[in-house]
């Protein structure tokens, strides 16, 4: 018998009342601190279903969300109504987000009408769909959102509905309010705490079977048919040539980085030219993976993992970890950044800039510096830059824009437009990272002051800069081609 509570409070929301559930043996009593458990009205004794709104975790795989909602409807002997909500005015998506979205969702789809769930497509704005399928619920599930309007959406939604509501942390390998319970000030702070925790926390789900089924007819998610009809005004990108969205596309990744690239991952990671890391932060960002899906198999490889572990859980967690406690909007440089960066880049606002190029420039790769036009395109083309790229990447538009507001402006809109990991809250951390947050003073220089600064030259000192560009090249012209 396991015991849920509240472990945080989320806006004004009411907050827990105690409830027992009886959960088998094999689950981890870590299981219940990813669940926050609000009850407004009492249990339910009326209703058709357990109502899951999958959200944030797109994947039928190590998802606790859909785990618990499972193990919830056989308690309560009901079927299981999973409910997805296409939001066409989402900030920043466009027709290459939702498309690899949908790529995967279809997936999803088939897997939840194999195991005998329902499922129901809707187009709007959660706060009327999700409410309304919630009228005849016996109980609500929801998968955990971390940024500020995610969470504002879940608000709503609990201020309109009546049936009793969990919340499942399943994005994370420690649920943010158990990793630290305050904003970190760097990964040196939080690191001691997740990796004390990491292990107790690594539990995936199991296939637990749906007591009461739906034996209607399956669900069919018609993509042409959804761009169509409910997308077709969408800022037009181009659907990435490389990457495709879905759980299996996802563990195809991690299968090819295990077998070919993990041993080497260390020495090899941080060189644009080798092309060594993972390449799975899209399918993280729309939880077509889960976090501990891929600590299991990497540290069940029996390879040196340390260096990945680092990335995957300790300084992805540590972006989460901001968002999740800052009040401020991540725009707002004076009260986002440490005190020291954001004094030292006023400090030095008015520095000369030898180049000076506008948005235009910029979304073309147009610049004077063949490995900064290279990593612009390399995201462009894909949807996805190599990370030391999108460092350097960041540094120089700072460098290259006549105020720290107006980089900042054009780095959150490209990243946004083109990453498959745009609108993140690691995208967003690792811009930040670039005006000093989550780092620390360095020497003294023009325009970034203390703030860290890189350079070409230190690019083609330290790695293989010439078969980075000839690699975007190649890929420029195939696509030139097409």
């Amino acid at each position: 018998m396991l015991t849920f509570y509240d472990q945080h409070s989320i806006g004004t929301m009411p907050m827990l009342k105690w409830i027992q559930i009886v959960m088998p043996n094999e689950v981890n009593m870590r299981y219940h601190e990813r669940i926050t458990h609000v009850l407004k009205d009492g249990e339910r004794t009326e209703g058709e279903y357990v109502l899951y709104w999958m959200q944030s975790a797109q994947r039928t795989i190590d998802n606790h969300a859909l785990d618990f909602a499972i193990r919830y409807a056989n308690r309560l002997n009901c079927k299981l109504l999973v409910c997805f909500v296409i939001m066409p005015d989402f900030p920043n998506a466009n027709s290459r987000h939702f498309m690899f979205m949908l790529q995967g969702l279809k997936e999803v789809v088939e897997k939840l009408n194999d195991i005998g769930a329902m499922f129901v497509l809707s187009v709007g704005h959660p706060e009327i769909e999700v409410v309304k399928r919630s009228v005849h619920a016996k109980s609500v599930v929801m998968d955990q959102g971390y940024g500020i309007y995610e969470r504002k959406i879940r608000e709503n939604i609990l201020n309109k509905i009546n049936a009793e509501v969990y919340i499942v942390d399943t994005n994370l390998v420690i649920p943010v309010h158990k990793a630290y319970a305050k904003e970190a000030y760097a990964a040196y702070a939080i690191r001691p705490s997740i990796m004390r925790q990491m292990d107790a926390y690594l539990e995936g789900t199991y296939d637990v079977p749906l007591t009461c089924r739906h034996e209607g007819n399956p669900f069919v998610l018609d993509i042409d048919a959804i761009f169509h009809t409910h997308l077709s005004s969408l800022t037009s990108v181009p659907v990435s040539p490389k990457f495709k969205g879905g759980q299996s596309e996802a563990l195809k990744w991690l299968n090819t980085f295990i077998s070919e690239k993990l041993e080497k991952y260390n020495a090899n990671s941080s060189d644009p030219g080798l092309f060594g890391s993972s390449n799975l932060s899209p399918y993280l960002h729309f939880g077509h993976i889960s976090p501990v899906t891929v600590a299991n198999a990497v540290l069940s490889s029996g390879q040196p993992c340390d260096a990945f572990i680092e990335q995957l859980i300790v300084r992805r967690e540590l972006a989460y970890n901001y968002l999740y406690y800052a009040k401020e909007d991540y725009r707002d440089l004076k009260r986002t950044l440490p005190r020291w960066a954001f004094e030292t880049i006023e400090s030095h606002r008015d520095d000369e800039r030898e180049h000076i190029y506008d948005l235009q420039v910029l979304e073309q790769g147009l610049t004077h510096d063949p490995y900064w036009n290279a990593a612009q395109k390399e995201m462009v083309l894909t949807g996805h830059m190599h990370n030391t790229m999108r460092m350097y990447w960041g540094k120089k538009v700072i460098e290259w824009t006549e105020s720290p507001e107006k980089a900042l402006e054009i780095l959150l809109y490209l990243n946004d437009k083109y990453e498959l990991d745009g609108r993140d809250p690691n995208g967003y951390a690792g811009i930040l990272w670039c005006f000093g947050k989550h780092d620390r003073p360095w020497r003294e220089r023009p325009i970034f002051g203390k703030v860290r600064y890189m350079n070409a030259a230190g690019l083609k000192r330290k790695y293989n800069m010439k078969d980075y560009v000839s690699a975007i090249q190649l890929l420029e012209g195939e696509q030139f081609e097409k």
